[in-house]
């Protein structure tokens, strides 16, 4: 199994120990959880893997504790865009952390039925459908701007704090339009549902 030892501070082929699968009500789906050893420092690894009807996702390690994991309700090919920005900030490959964040923007507004000729059209009629609120549609512009200013111009230099922002609100932004806004509507049914009785 591939996962990063933290104290190596390398991608290993952690030796596997043993595991162990459930189902849960409350998940999408089955979850592995797989005990491991790194073969370089012998470090204990504890990797979780969701089936999301597409068989497992790519193991994600649980302990060490690892940033960077997104709600599973993100559509699967957003979360890996993200994920490839959060491994580019991780490599120290800035400017290809800023690239993968305007990608994930493209991902949000495809998912949405967006799909205008620019992004900044597309993110402008995500605002004007009221899918993106002002404050939001401000953190997707800066990441849509500073995302083209890294793709097109070879002078741009992202620093390793801009692309530690742009990761983290990439991940706000995601976080808040497939996972808080859902739970949100559902908290309102159920307290419209209690109010009838």
């Amino acid at each position: 199994m591939i996962l990063e030892c933290k104290y190596c501070e390398a991608v290993v082929n952690a030796i596997e120990i043993d595991s162990y699968e459930m189902d849960p009500d409350d998940e999408p789906g089955p979850i592995r959880f797989t005990f491991c050893r790194c073969p370089k420092c012998s470090s204990a690894l504890l990797a979780s893997q969701t089936d999301l009807g597409e068989g497992f996702d790519e193991p994600y390690r649980m302990y060490p504790p690892q940033e960077g994991r997104l709600n599973w309700s993100i559509p699967r090919p957003i979360r890996a865009a993200y994920q490839e920005a959060h491994s580019c900030l991780k490599a120290k490959a800035h400017t290809a952390a800023a690239i993968m964040c305007r990608k994930t923007l493209e991902g949000i507004c495809a998912e949405h039925g967006t799909t205008e000729r620019t992004l900044v059209k597309s993110l402008e009629r995500l605002k004007e459908a009221g899918v993106i609120e002002t404050r939001l549609f401000e953190w997707a512009e800066a990441l849509r701007l500073y995302g083209n200013e890294a793709a097109h111009d070879v002078a741009i230099v992202v620093s390793p704090e801009d692309a530690k922002d742009l990761v983290e609100f990439t991940a706000a932004l995601l976080e808040y339009l497939f996972t808080f806004r859902n739970k949100f509507e559902q908290f309102k049914e159920r307290r419209a549902g209690r109010a009838k009785k």
